[in-house]
């Protein structure tokens, strides 16, 4: 009966996270509620930050109108963490030292489609 009834509870969080339109950021890494359930993760101030969206990237202080420029110092695109984590020039030796570690468990090329399923 227990199970039953999480696992009604579990398709009805589901429904209602398909259909809502908040959390959009954290629906491209967690699409899937009951996989998420399963991950074990180290939930710790930047990690939620990345898969929220609301870092301190001057994306996110663009939008409420803190700072007026949202491009990174690298100049070449707006800083999201998809910026920094996938593209910035200026963090290649950080990127390359998160690919090595990914690399040794098979897991680089890493997306947000792939890390919902892979934690490093």
């Amino acid at each position: 009966m227990t199970r039953e009834l999480e696992a009604e509870s579990v398709r009805k969080w589901q429904r209602n996270w398909a259909q809502t339109t908040k959390g959009s950021t954290t629906k491209e890494y967690f699409p899937n509620v009951e996989e998420r359930l399963k991950m074990k993760l180290n939930l710790t101030q930047n990690f939620t930050a990345i898969v929220t969206g609301h870092g301190k990237t001057k994306a996110y202080l663009h939008r409420f109108k803190i700072i007026e420029d949202p491009t990174r110092t690298c100049g070449k695109a707006v800083q999201t963490t998809g910026h920094l984590i996938f593209e910035c020039e200026t963090l290649t030796k950080e990127r390359e030292k998160l690919k090595t570690t990914a690399l040794q468990k098979d897991k680089w090329p890493i997306n947000k489609k792939r890390i919902n399923k892979e934690v490093l």
